[in-house]
């Protein structure tokens, strides 16, 4: 029979286990390749019940004593849902940026029309998804899976299952990583976009020289061929700013992770 202090330490063994398997679920419903609907559901949780397994093992004794009451627990679990959820958006911010870089691209080179006749759906774009494709290549290839799953390590010393604050730091980094969305999106689709505006300014000069000429018609010719081209062309400075951005992925998640901890950020 198992005495009382066993029991005790059992159980608390088990709530924090189910505390941590709540985060990694949540980093798992949002982290980038993982939050994919192509991989089936029961994977995902069985991928999180190993790697709680594995974090309640290594960290279950630096963990504070959880008093066993409902709406405290109830409150823990949001709570942790919440930080995990966290980890893997500040993952997804360059992913995000590729697509609507992406975005940015085909609308210019008119390739996005499909969205002007389905508004309802989302239509993916060309550029977004072949942006995307390569930000998943680069992210494995600097082993980026191995930095997520290390941040997800660290998170639990840096925000404890019992600690959590949504300060102003908070809040101006969520909203810095929003922004920073459409700031990489704008940085990488900045050649093509520059390229497809002087396209068009020199068609406005040749419909001004020539009025005869249909413009309209050779809009759409020229636009996709010079887009293509500088695409091709700048392939090696995306692929090179890319890598750049999903390497400081790891600093900037760790930074939001310190303004969830008021202690820290003191």
């Amino acid at each position: 029979m198992l005495d009382s202090g066993t029991i005790y330490i059992l159980t608390g063994k088990f709530i924090i286990g189910i505390l941590i398997f709540v985060r990694v679920l949540g980093f798992t419903a949002s982290s980038p390749f993982l939050r994919s609907p192509n991989i089936p559901v029961q994977l995902k949780v069985f991928l999180s019940a190993i790697i709680a397994m594995s974090m309640t093992t290594v960290f279950w004794k630096d963990q504070p004593v959880i008093d066993l009451h409902l709406w405290n627990l109830v409150f823990l679990v949001f709570k942790e849902f919440f930080v995990g959820v966290a980890i893997g958006f500040a993952a997804n911010t360059v992913f995000w940026g590729a697509r609507t870089a992406g975005a940015l691209v085909d609308y210019d080179m008119g390739f996005y029309t499909a969205a002007l006749f389905s508004q309802e759906e989302d239509a993916p774009t060309l550029d977004g998804e072949l942006k995307y494709m390569i930000a998943i290549v680069l992210f494995f290839y600097i082993n980026g899976h191995h930095i997520l799953f290390e941040s997800l390590y660290a998170s639990v010393r840096a925000v404890p299952l019992t600690t959590f604050a949504i300060t102003d730091s908070s809040i101006g980094f969520l909203i810095k990583m929003a922004t920073s969305v459409l700031v990489i999106g704008i940085k990488l689709a900045a050649p093509i976009i520059v390229a497809i505006f002087l396209t068009n300014l020199a068609l406005a000069l040749l419909a001004r020289i020539a009025p005869q000429t249909n413009i309209f018609i050779l809009s759409f010719q020229f636009k996709i061929g010079v887009g293509l081209l500088i695409l091709l062309i700048s392939v090696p400075l995306m692929v090179m700013v890319t890598k750049y951005l999903l390497q400081s992925m790891n600093d900037e998640t760790m930074r939001f992770l310190m303004t969830l901890n008021p202690a820290r950020v003191k």
